[in-house]
């Protein structure tokens, strides 16, 4: 059976960046088809990436063996990923209540937050790709990246190690 994750890693990540946006634009133009979105949209956001999470952990007991010095970068992506679903559930209940009052808006201590929440998507999102195409994690390494997979290393180390 090939990866299940990778076919789900895109629409939280897209989804966080949007509501995000949506949010902010919605409190600057006042409009509340805007606020809707982002709030929406992080709903969304929460229900994929408990897919994503899900299959993300089904995908990595399933290849653990195979994955030799590849697995610390994948443990760690799965910490990081836990964490972001956490940030994700909190961010998500906050919204949903701010949604749900008369006004709608976010404030700037929301934004904030989930300025923080879309940079760690994001921050897992291009972590995750370094591990795929620079270690070949959950692929057949090829050998035919656009540069050498040491390369790729050193910078998966910089942030791996840092974290031990």
């Amino acid at each position: 059976m090939p990866p299940l994750h990778p076919a789900f890693v895109h629409f939280p990540i897209a989804l966080v960046v949007f509501s995000f946006l949506a949010d902010l634009l919605g409190r600057l133009s006042r409009k509340a088809s805007l606020r809707a979105t982002g709030a929406w949209c992080l709903l969304g956001a929460l229900i994929f990436g408990a897919i994503t999470a899900a299959t993300g952990y089904y995908d990595m007991t399933r290849t653990r063996a195979v994955l030799g010095e590849t697995f610390r970068y994948v443990d760690f992506h799965m910490d990081v990923g836990w964490i972001l679903v956490g940030a994700v559930v909190v961010l998500t209940a906050w919204r949903l209540v701010l949604y749900y009052r008369r006004d709608r808006s976010p404030g700037v201590l929301y934004l904030i937050a989930a300025l923080l929440v879309m940079g760690l998507a994001l921050f897992q999102g291009w972590y995750g790709g370094e591990m795929v195409y620079s270690q070949g994690a959950g692929v057949a390494a090829t050998g035919k990246g656009t540069e050498p997979a040491a390369n790729g290393k050193q910078r998966l180390d910089k942030i791996t190690k840092s974290g031990d």
